[in-house]
C-alpha cells in the first residue's frame, strides 16, 4: 500500500508540474498577455537562460513519471488497459519532449523556430494522451 501512495503522490505532483512547466516559457516571454499580467518588462539575462526552471522542472517530470509507473505498475491490477497505453504513449512523448528540449537549448537560431514548432505540438499530444489517461485511470 505504501508503494502505491508514493506512486500516487509522485503522478499528482507531476500533473502539477506539468502546469508550471508549460506556462513557464509564455510568461517569461514578451507577448499579448504580459502587460496585463505585469510581466511586460525588459530582460538583462538572455531568453535561454532566463529559461532554467522550465528546464530542470521539465527534467523533474520525467522522474517523477519514471517512479509513478515503476510503483503503479507493481501496485495496481484494476486498471484500465486503454489508460495504461496512453500513459505510456505520454511517457514516450515526454522522453521526446525533454531530448527536444536539449537540442533546443543548444542549438542556434535558424534551427531554433522548427524545433519549437515541433516541441509545441509534442507538447499539445503529450496532454492529450495524459489527459486520456487521467480520465480513463485517475
Amino acid at each position: 500500500m505504501l508503494l502505491y501512495g508514493v506512486g500516487s503522490v509522485a503522478a499528482r505532483v507531476a500533473t502539477v508540474l506539468c502546469v508550471v512547466v508549460i506556462a513557464i516559457p509564455y510568461l517569461l516571454r514578451r507577448n499579448r498577455l504580459s502587460p496585463g499580467l505585469g510581466l511586460a518588462r525588459e530582460h538583462a539575462v538572455p531568453y535561454l537562460r532566463r529559461l532554467w526552471p522550465h528546464f530542470w522542472v521539465g527534467n523533474l517530470i520525467l522522474a517523477l513519471s519514471f517512479v509513478h509507473a515503476g510503483t503503479a505498475m507493481r501496485a495496481t491490477t484494476r486498471a484500465v488497459s486503454a489508460g495504461i497505453w496512453a500513459a505510456t504513449a505520454a511517457f514516450f512523448l515526454l522522453l521526446v519532449e525533454v531530448g527536444l528540449g536539449l537540442s533546443l537549448r543548444e542549438e542556434g537560431p535558424t534551427a531554433r523556430k522548427p524545433l519549437r514548432r515541433i516541441h509545441f505540438w509534442i507538447m499539445v499530444s503529450f496532454v492529450g494522451f495524459l489527459g486520456m489517461h487521467l480520465w480513463l485511470n485517475g
